[in-house]
């Protein structure tokens, strides 16, 4: 009988593991971010830009203890980011919610980017200097090459707070 219980709950709590990853995959609809022009793709990064803001200076608010600094977020120079980080002795709840935040800012910046490849070099980027933003969007892994190692100081956040984020797995 007790054999027949601990299977039970273990079937239970792997099916249960299973149907919340399904869950958990979004689909992706591209004419949502498809824009008719340039102007109106700078107005959505600009928007985005103001969520972030926003989405951030909420997260501070609410996690406020594991952050050091509650400054306002610069997002027209997120090379300012690793002044923003999450503290290393923070629970792993606010790690999450940090990483939660950022992934989902680069992800929309992906997907925004990635499906306007033809107006996006018209976008101004702040501090994005002379790279080629078609490029840059073209695919996953060198946008990640660019948030990690040019754009922004995303990286230097995670090791500060000791924790990962998996960017790659938030743009897939």
């Amino acid at each position: 009988m007790k054999l027949f219980l601990v299977a039970t709950v273990l079937t239970t709590v792997m099916l249960t593991a299973c149907s919340a990853n399904e869950q958990e995959k979004k689909t992706l609809n591209p004419q949502s971010y498809q824009v008719a022009d340039r102007a109106a793709l700078q107005q959505r990064f600009e928007q985005l830009n103001q969520k972030l803001a926003s989405d951030f200076a909420q997260l501070k608010k609410v996690e406020s203890l594991a952050f050091s600094d509650q400054s306002a977020l610069d997002v027209n120079n997120l090379k300012s980011l690793n002044q923003h980080f999450v503290a290393s002795t923070a629970l792993k709840p606010s790690k999450v919610a940090y990483c939660d935040v950022m992934n989902g800012y680069f992800a929309e910046m992906y997907h925004l980017g990635h499906f306007n490849l033809d107006k996006v070099n018209a976008v101004k980027l702040p501090n994005a200097g002379n790279e080629d933003l078609s490029q840059v969007f073209a695919n996953s892994d060198q946008f990640y090459d660019f948030i990690i190692n040019r754009y922004t100081t995303y990286k230097q956040a995670q090791e500060t707070m000791q924790y990962g984020c998996n960017l790659k797995a938030a743009l897939k």
